[in-house]
């Protein structure tokens, strides 16, 4: 049922990516031949099917459950129609293209306000519970506890504590903790976690974390939020970065099935990761459609840049064909991706 929800959940995440481009594709006068969510044939039950028409556009919901798309007049084929893709300026080509990556970014920021303003600070980290017998209750941590530091340095933000912890099997540190609006400092020796399968080791304390409860002005809210994506934006391209240069092992690299694993593991540890992780796939989404490769919506975007600059359309047949040869590749890497997860998640032995 968990990894239900998590499909279901990035198809939502698609949902708002293809409707940002249909709403500017009719604000812009293109027409929308099609819309749906999935992939494949229309889900048809005899004469009946999971589809309506709309003014000039067929609404549909197709087998596959992850995926969607909105076909727009002209963007895929030669039309000089009035209301084609081709047809219209090429300030209105860069906002269709620009507005599906919009969108996603857009649902991640209005979240991660929604969660400081109104939930709490999903960056901190308070203690939830204990294991017992382990290093963090023995040395007195307790439930609800604020850790906003680590060996006489604040750091607030848990992805920043959680390496250092990782990293000091056997060696003493000193947690910085926020007890009762009262600052204090414990020591703790992390050990090793033991793990079935043959992986690097790292140090656990026996803590197991949730988000904060802690709320901010909307304001701030408004703030923090820009300042984490960018944050985001930023180690993104560090990633393709490394990515491109081989220093990214090929464990590291996932497909759709290890995006369902991950998002059935987020439902089961808490609604609160769960939604925060749906946010920062919709963002990923987002960045990811922006890189100037076709048919990527970054790869549009550069052919629109281009017939403005030069003032002349782009030659549609070559257009085509670079997007054709695109897909190929994308749907080559696909493929594999999804070949290394299955091999991984199913045929790995511990």
């Amino acid at each position: 049922m968990n990894y239900v929800i998590a499909i279901l959940s990035i198809s939502v995440i698609i949902f708002f990516h293809e409707f940002g481009h249909f709403l500017v594709a009719k604000k812009t006068g293109m027409k929308v031949e099609r819309f749906g969510l999935g992939m494949g044939p229309v889900i048809r039950f005899g004469k009946f099917k999971l589809a309506f028409t709309k003014g000039d556009t067929e609404f549909c919901l197709c087998w596959f459950p992850i995926g969607g798309f909105c076909q727009i007049k002209g963007e895929e084929e030669d039309s000089s129609d009035e209301d084609s893709y081709n047809s219209k300026p090429p300030l209105s080509k860069f906002l269709v293209a620009f507005s599906g990556p919009f969108a996603n970014i857009l649902v991640t920021f209005i979240i991660l306000v929604i969660f400081l303003s109104m939930i709490g600070n999903p960056f901190k980290m308070q203690v939830a519970s204990l294991k017992p017998g382990y290093p963090a209750e023995i040395a007195g941590i307790k439930p609800n506890d604020l850790i906003i530091g680590i060996n006489g340095i604040k750091l607030y933000e848990w992805t920043k504590i959680q390496p250092f912890i990782a990293s000091n099997i056997g060696k003493e540190i000193t947690l910085l903790i926020i007890r009762d609006k009262t600052e204090i400092v414990i020591p703790v020796t992390p050990i090793e976690f033991k793990q079935e399968k043959p992986v690097e080791p790292f140090g656990v304390v026996g803590m197991v974390m949730k988000p904060s409860d802690e709320k901010v002005s909307f304001g701030k809210a408004l703030v923090g939020s820009f300042k984490k994506m960018g944050e985001f934006f930023y180690q993104f391209l560090q990633f393709i970065g490394l990515l491109f240069s081989g220093k990214v092992k090929g464990e590291n690299v996932g497909g759709i099935l290890k995006i369902v694993q991950m998002g059935g593991e987020a439902v089961k540890a808490s609604f609160s990761g769960f939604i925060l992780f749906m946010a920062f796939l919709s963002l990923n989404l987002g960045v990811l459609n922006l890189f100037p490769f076709p048919p990527l919506d970054g790869g549009k975007i550069i052919f629109a840049l281009l017939e403005a600059i030069f003032r002349r359309k782009v030659n549609k047949k070559v257009e085509i064909w670079i997007n054709t040869a695109g897909f190929a590749l994308l749907m080559g890497l696909m493929v594999f991706v999804t070949y290394k997860d299955i091999i991984s998640m199913w045929f790995s032995k511990p």
